[in-house]
């Protein structure tokens, strides 16, 4: 065999795509191109993220983390398990157990006084008819005495195969904070399933999603189960523009949902061209300026 045959073999076998070893089989699969990975950072390219039982499969071209003290790539393994739940509603305890333990690492690494970014480019995410692209996503995270401060943005978001896709944004921020110590249970109820659900205390700065014209920002607390119905939150929401949402969701046919905005716009209070409202979320009903609204 020539040297150029060998090198070519060589790039070939560099090139395949590796089984992510940690990740428990009952859990998700996930394959992906190692591009070089240590304790403290891990980049991965063409990842692979499939659930059992045709539960949802995400892809990625490209995925990059920093800022570990150990273990980068299994948890960068775990955060596109929770990227793929989180899109897609997706729980299963055969995830919890080791989500927290690569949760319990991420919270090492903030009480170290590291910074963690998380990047992934060109998603895909298919679950059923749902398809989800997302050309950028980004998770930055921060300690803070006894708090993680974070940020998340979603870029060129266009969805699929699902109702009223003309209500959901094209992109999305968020900057939040919550204790430290609540990370790694935050990770289990994102994506696993226990019997008994943790309590997440979450502090909202900033949340913004766009479509067109229409823009949703806002600010408040929640407190997340990693299930809808338990979840709570309350703060102020503002909706630039929501004569255009009302239209959009009378023509996708979300009856429900345009009622329930006239009936937001009406006891809203009006600020130039946005409206705005102190909501409740709790026990699944949402109360706007302590109006129940008919979402379901």
């Amino acid at each position: 065999m020539t040297a150029s045959a060998l090198g070519f073999g060589a790039a070939l076998w560099t090139a395949a795509p590796t089984l992510a070893a940690s990740v428990p089989a009952g859990c998700a699969t996930i394959h992906h191109q190692d591009a070089g990975s240590g304790g403290d950072h891990a980049a991965f390219s063409h990842v692979t993220v499939t659930f059992p039982g045709d539960s949802g499969t995400l892809s990625a071209t490209g995925q990059t983390l920093t800022g570990t003290t150990g273990s980068a790539g299994d948890v960068a393994d775990a955060s596109s398990v929770l990227l793929l739940a989180a899109l897609t509603g997706h729980h299963n305890a055969a995830c919890s157990q080791w989500l927290e333990t690569q949760g319990q690492v991420a919270q090492a690494s903030l009480a170290a006084g590291h910074a963690l970014h998380l990047v992934w480019t060109s998603i895909a995410v298919k679950r059923a008819t749902l398809h989800v692209s997302i050309a950028n996503a980004a998770l930055t995270i921060n300690g803070s005495g006894s708090d993680a401060k974070a940020s998340l943005t979603f870029s060129g978001v266009t969805t699929s195969g699902t109702a009223a896709t003309s209500l959901l944004p094209s992109s999305a921020q968020a900057s939040f904070s919550m204790p430290t110590n609540e990370m790694a249970s935050l990770m289990a109820a994102t994506a696993g399933k226990s019997t008994q659900l943790p309590a997440v205390h979450v502090t909202i700065q900033s949340l913004s999603a766009k479509r067109d014209t229409v823009e949703l920002s806002g600010n408040g607390r929640a407190t997340l189960t990693g299930e809808h119905g338990s979840a709570s939150a309350s703060g102020h929401l503002e909706i630039r523009d929501i004569g255009t949402l009302i239209q959009k969701a009378q023509q996708d046919s979300q009856t429900k949902i345009a009622a329930a905005l006239v009936l937001a716009r009406i006891v809203s209070h009006k600020n130039g061209d946005s409206n705005t409202w102190d909501t409740n979320w709790e026990g699944g009903i949402l109360t706007v300026n302590g109006v129940p609204l008919p979402l379901r």
